[in-house]
This record gives C-alpha cells, structure tokens and sequence, in this order.
C-alpha cells in the first residue's frame, strides 16, 4: 500500500511539474524538465533492480520490477501528454497518443502483476520469461529507433526550427521517455544475460 501511494505522487508531482513547463511556453525549460523527471525513473529504477541483485531475487521479481517502472514511464508520459494537451497546448493528434501510450504502459503493468505472483509463488515461469526477454529487446531496439528518428526529422527542440510545431511538447516527451525506458531495459537485459552466463 505505501508503494502504491509513492507511486501515485510521484507520477502527480513530476506530471504537474511537466505541465507547468509547457505553459510556460519555453521549449528549452521543458525539455529539461522532461529529462530531469524521465531520467530519474531510470535511475531509481535501476536502484531497485540493484538492489534485488543484492538480494537474490527470483527472475520473476526482477522481471517484474522492470515491467513495473517501465510502465512507470509509459503511464507517466500519456499522462503528462492529455494533461499538457487537453488544457495548454492544441495538437490534433494528441489522443491518440495518449490512448496507445495508457495501452502500453498497462500491459506492462499486469505483466509485473504477474511475475510479482509468480514470485510470490515461489516459481519462475520459464515461457514467461522467455517472452519477456524476446519484448524488451523489441522495446530497447523500437525506443531507439524513436530518438534517431525525432533527432533525424529535426524534431527534438535543440534541433527544431525556430518556429515549433504543435506537437513540441509531446516530441520532448517522447524523446526523453523512450531513452529512459530503453536505459531501463538495457540494464535489465545485460544483467540477466550475466546471470544467464553464470548459470552455465
């Protein structure tokens, strides 16, 4: 119950933070905002990956660790993007990116759910896990492929044109989201193929 709540302010307080940013109506300030406030989910996240290491946690906890605060991510970025559109800013298309994005982030909450019961459970479902692994590295290679391609089409704010389109905002997000979550599952990856190595 005390996770729930701190989770819950936390993603209040760093989308208020973010809204704010953006009616202030200076891009720069926002896209620091945004990475400040995406990269210390990455950072805590990471944390808390550490620390289950440290513990020896079953795969499953680690799993779901990771679906958890990359659903974090996910879930704090649609948010922001139907606050920041629906009451500051005006872009046509914003909706639809915040429903796939509360998409998204939910299933990888219920995936933690699940890894969290089975390791309740005691148990490491080896399918499960398999598929997990197999997502990640999609979801590592597909957030990659969003941050060169804003930075190739010229839409990141350092490398925007003077005059900003109205999606400004939501490419801050995006951009900062997508690194972040790939940062989460990067380090999430690595360390299980070390744990994979040293089991053989």
């Amino acid at each position: 119950m005390a996770a729930l709540v701190i989770w819950m302010m936390s993603l209040t307080i760093s989308t208020c933070i973010t809204i704010l940013s953006a009616a202030a109506q200076r891009p720069e300030i926002h896209m620091m905002v945004t990475a400040v406030v995406t990269l210390t989910m990455a950072v805590v996240a990471v944390q808390a990956y550490r620390q289950l290491l440290t513990e020896h946690a079953t795969r499953s906890a680690l799993a779901a660790s990771t679906s958890r605060y990359v659903g974090l991510v996910w879930i704090w970025a649609a948010t922001a993007m139907l606050f920041t559109y629906e009451f500051i800013l005006s872009w046509r298309e914003a909706w639809t990116f915040v429903i796939g994005l509360l998409l998204v982030g939910g299933l990888c909450v219920a995936v933690a759910w699940m890894f969290d019961k089975d390791d309740a459970a005691g148990k490491d479902d080896e399918t499960m896990l398999s598929i997990a692994r197999k997502l990640n590295l999609v979801q590592i290679v597909g957030m990659l492929i969003v941050v060169a391609g804003l930075v190739a089409d010229g839409k990141f704010v350092p490398m925007a044109h003077k005059t900003l389109h109205d999606d400004w905002a939501a490419n801050n997000i995006f951009f900062f989201g997508a690194l972040a979550i790939a940062l989460i599952g990067a380090y999430a990856m690595i360390n299980d193929q070390k744990r994979e190595q040293a089991r053989t």
